[in-house]
């Protein structure tokens, strides 16, 4: 219903664009940024189901990378490339491309584990909260709840700071979120306050990085930025559940073969601190990304004199973005 909702807010209440930008579908570009795609997510697929051990599963991981040269080279010889790379060089936009991947990482791949972790019995295995399916849809939707929350704050912390500094203060509450985990996941209590803490600054990334990607953008590649931060994303989501999924069957593998006498082949903490330390650390970095953005890269221009019925006051429009 919310959807179905949205298609009326956009349908009337967003303006229609008075001038297009022209060009055309780069078809062939499509189709090697398909094939390479397909390539490294079924690489990354194959590698959690039949482990690092399997040697062809690397061969189709370096298929799938090889396959990126000549959709490079095809895209950089495109006066209308489907992926404009050099606009990725540009320092307001590669920190913004690469924060979307690493943030993909945590908002992603690490939502399975947690359920895992939840649903574990403290008592069979010395850690998790023990937690049936309806409880944990509690710490689901007080991380929903707490990533609306966040996206909501978004602009209002941003009048006060520069965009750039409110998107690294969010990357920031992701990393140390996670990094709570590490000593305080025991209870539900300390397990809903850290995922609060990392959905407050997850859902400040959800909605601006999209809008911070535009704003970096020229005007004939705004569809394209914010496309861009989908696309990390949801590759980074991909890395993360592969090597996630590896690290926690790895180290239930280990403590069996340690002679842990156990009913199932559930993985051991030490698993899920792996999960949770990668989260944390992929948010600090970032957060320093973040960091390395100019200053007013996000900041609305200033208006002169010249735009349409507008109205320019002593001091510009500030920096909101």
């Amino acid at each position: 219903m919310a959807v179905t909702l949205c298609i009326a807010a956009v349908q009337f209440g967003v303006p229609e664009t008075p001038e297009r930008a022209g060009g055309i579908l780069d078809g062939r570009g499509f189709l090697l940024l398909a094939f390479g795609l397909l390539l490294l997510t079924s690489g990354l697929s194959f590698l959690r189901i039949n482990g690092p051990g399997t040697w062809w599963v690397w061969g189709i991981l370096l298929a799938g990378a090889a396959a990126f040269v000549p959709f490079v080279r095809w895209e950089l010889g495109r006066t209308d490339p489907l992926v404009d790379f050099r606009m990725l060089r540009d320092p307001a936009m590669w920190p913004v491309q690469l924060t979307a991947g690493l943030f993909g990482i945590s908002v992603l791949g690490a939502q399975a584990p947690m359920s895992t972790f939840a649903r574990t019995d403290r008592q069979a295995h010395g850690y998790g909260l023990g937690l049936d399916a309806g409880d944990v849809s509690i710490i689901i939707g007080s991380y929903v709840l707490s990533v609306l929350i966040g996206a909501l704050l978004f602009p209002v912390v941003s009048r006060y700071v520069t965009p750039r500094l409110t998107l690294s203060g969010a990357a920031t509450l992701v990393g140390f979120g996670y990094l709570l985990f590490l000593p305080f996941h025991d209870t539900l209590a300390q397990t809903l306050t850290n995922m609060i803490v990392a959905g407050l600054g997850s859902g400040a990334l959800v909605a601006a990085l999209p809008s911070a990607a535009a704003a970096a953008a020229p005007p004939s590649r705004t569809g394209m930025a914010t496309g861009l931060t989908n696309t990390t994303k949801t590759i980074g989501g991909s890395f993360a559940s592969a090597v996630f999924g590896i690290a926690l069957a790895s180290a239930a593998a280990d403590a069996l073969a340690g002679g842990a006498q156990r009913a199932e082949t559930a993985a051991p903490l030490s698993g899920y601190l792996v999960v949770w330390a990668v989260c944390s650390v992929t948010g600090f970095i970032a957060a320093g990304l973040l960091l390395l953005v100019p200053r007013l890269a996000f900041a609305d221009p200033p208006l002169t004199a010249a735009d349409p019925g507008m109205s320019v006051p002593p001091e510009g429009r500030g920096a909101n973005g």
